[in-house]
């Protein structure tokens, strides 16, 4: 894998003093259903041929609002869920505000019967979007609630931010992306104690703005790849006990993929009131391409293999049909949500 061209501002952390299991059970283990209240979603299906339910170049008007699409792109298994935005304008140019081509999809996967992922993308205004995705933990319906919450906040505190700010630049969309992570953490956090719910969440997103500055927000083990020239780079950092040991030398990354403590996150949305998020800067170049992702997909498809149809496949809605099959193909033990941005 190679180095992307970005500067960190923030590395991994120091080991934790007691490591948190934020869910119970194994991430590649169904959980039990239960009814838990969870914000209220305005319902809207849209099906492409091949029983995929995609969200592409949608605007919301009022962020705080989101649909849902959800169905079965496979009668003989499990539901695959995918969000939405709101009912707003729906940009007729097919093209996010910062120019980009991007496609998004989620699955359930072979195994799961509830998709605990939550993927979002809009424009905060005229030059910048935002694209998120979150994979919910918890058992029952906590992980799915805690991952609607953080994608929702996360993006309705952004907007709320960007029309504040009296100059856009580097430094201002860093603290605007973190205020947020920090916002929809506490919400969760809130929501978890008032339902007695050990809810939690991944977190990653990046900001886009139309000259091709990226900035890169991560909490937890969502990915965020750049592919560059060919290569593809990791450009964000697992926050999980494996990846902390792999970093000491004590695991090498062919045994941290299998390792029974591979569910384990040394940081996490939801966990405790105080947040610490990965933060950076990119430059983007012509020809670029980003993928946000959950671990269902980067914990089942080899890197080699995400490069492959990467550049395989030109069209990003092609190119999510392609991953998502791929990480079915490999088992689909867990749910798989991506988001593909040609920048």
């Amino acid at each position: 894998m190679g180095t992307a061209n970005a500067h960190q501002q923030s590395r991994y952390p120091a080991p934790p003093r007691t490591v948190k299991r934020v869910n119970q059970q194994s991430r590649f283990q169904s959980a039990p259903r239960q009814q838990i209240q969870k914000p209220k979603w305005q319902r809207a299906e849209s099906r492409d041929r091949s029983g995929h339910f995609w969200l592409c170049f949608a605007f919301p008007q009022h962020p705080s609002e989101m649909k849902q699409m959800s169905g079965s792109h496979d009668p003989q298994h499990n539901v695959d869920t995918a969000r939405m935005p709101s009912t707003g304008r729906i940009n007729t140019s097919m093209k996010p505000a910062d120019c980009s081509q991007v496609a998004g999809l989620s699955d359930v996967g072979m195994i799961r019967e509830l998709n605990e992922d939550n993927w979002y993308w809009g424009a905060l205004n005229e030059t910048l979007s935002l694209y998120i995705v979150a994979d919910g933990m918890g058992g029952h319906d906590s992980g799915e609630v805690a991952s609607e919450l953080a994608v929702e906040t996360l993006f309705s505190n952004s907007q709320e931010r960007v029309a504040e700010l009296n100059e856009v630049n580097e430094e201002s969309l860093r603290d605007l992306l973190r205020s947020s992570f920090e916002e929809a953490n506490r919400v969760v956090v809130t929501t978890g104690m008032e339902q007695e719910s050990n809810m939690g969440t991944t977190l990653c997103a990046i900001l886009v703005n139309e000259n091709k500055d990226v900035v890169v927000g991560n909490v937890g083990d969502s990915r965020i790849y750049l592919l560059r020239n060919g290569v593809l780079s990791q450009i964000s950092q697992d926050h999980s006990l494996v990846a902390f040991l792999v970093q000491l030398g004590e695991l090498s990354e062919s045994e941290a993929r299998d390792h029974p403590s591979g569910n384990i996150l040394v940081r996490s949305i939801g966990s405790m009131m105080d947040v610490e998020v990965d933060l950076f800067h990119l430059k983007a170049q012509d020809g670029d391409r980003i993928l946000l992702c959950s671990d269902g997909l980067w914990g089942e498809v080899p890197d080699d293999e995400l490069t492959s149809l990467l550049l395989e496949h030109n069209n990003p809605s092609k190119a999510c049909t392609a991953l998502i099959n791929a990480a079915n193909e490999h088992g689909g033990k867990d749910n798989s949500t991506l988001i593909v941005v040609d920048v």
